[in-house]
């Protein structure tokens, strides 16, 4: 998902009764946007201008740390824009706390590996709404963060984005799923990528391929020949929801 939908999602999940803002309204007035703006912005029909944009950054308290600046060096926290701790000053209700739960960030091989993310291999702690269609119901969910040179999956992924992968769903099928795989051997890497299978010769061909094919081709693997016959060898998750790193735009 990209950066403005990602925000309307979050903007949606602090109204209604019990969170932040009783309505569209209340919300617009307190991030001192003109009320129409966010209603057409929430629903689709346009999109927001710079100012509008700082303003509502600005009132949900959000924070841009750019990958080389000295507070992002040897950080284990990884900011989004987040509920608006200062609403309860202003007599708003802050959201349930319930309605969130926390998702572990680690890198691609440690989140590629068997049962729970060892706690010192934790690079930080991702908030997760919990009634998303994308993630109701899941219990396995690993954040991974596309890597600095990693320019693969571009346009869809870009360095510095979050993709939450559930590590329950190793399914390949249908083709074309976004998903979190691992090179054959000891010493294969992961990667996320787009899978597509194929039967060959009693065999299950797995193909990796980009969304960047020209500069980045597709790996091209045995089910059997390369990985023992074990798809979890080859397949670590599917991905199911990504964030888009805000220093971009």
């Amino acid at each position: 998902m990209d950066f403005t939908s990602n925000l309307r999602e979050m903007l949606w999940a602090q109204v209604g009764e019990s969170k932040a803002y009783a309505n569209r309204k209340r919300m617009a007035d307190a991030l001192g946007i003109d009320p129409s703006q966010l209603n057409r912005f929430m629903d689709g029909e346009r999109g927001l201008s710079v100012d509008s944009l700082g303003r509502i950054l600005d009132g949900l308290s959000a924070r841009i740390v750019l990958p080389d600046s000295p507070e992002a060096e040897g950080a284990r926290e990884v900011c989004f824009v987040s509920p608006r701790t200062t609403g309860a000053s202003r007599d708003a209700t802050p959201p349930a706390a319930e309605d969130y739960f926390a998702v572990p960030l680690a890198s691609e091989p440690v989140a590629a590996g068997p049962g729970r993310v060892p706690e010192d291999q934790i690079r930080g702690w991702v908030l997760v709404w919990r009634h998303h269609e994308s993630v109701r119901f899941r219990n396995d969910l690993v954040a991974v963060e596309i890597g600095k040179n990693q320019l693969s999956m571009t346009p869809t992924l870009h360095p510095g984005d979050i993709v939450l992968v559930d590590r329950a769903e190793r399914s390949p099928d249908p083709a074309g799923k976004i998903m979190l795989v691992c090179e054959p051997g000891p010493e294969g890497g992961c990667a996320v990528k787009r899978v597509s299978t194929r039967h060959v010769d009693g065999d299950m061909e797995l193909v990796f391929y980009s969304d960047n094919s020209r500069e980045f081709p597709p790996s091209v693997y045995r089910l059997n020949r390369d990985y023992g016959g074990e798809l979890a060898h080859a397949i670590a998750g599917r991905v199911v929801w990504a964030w888009s790193d805000m220093t971009r735009k």
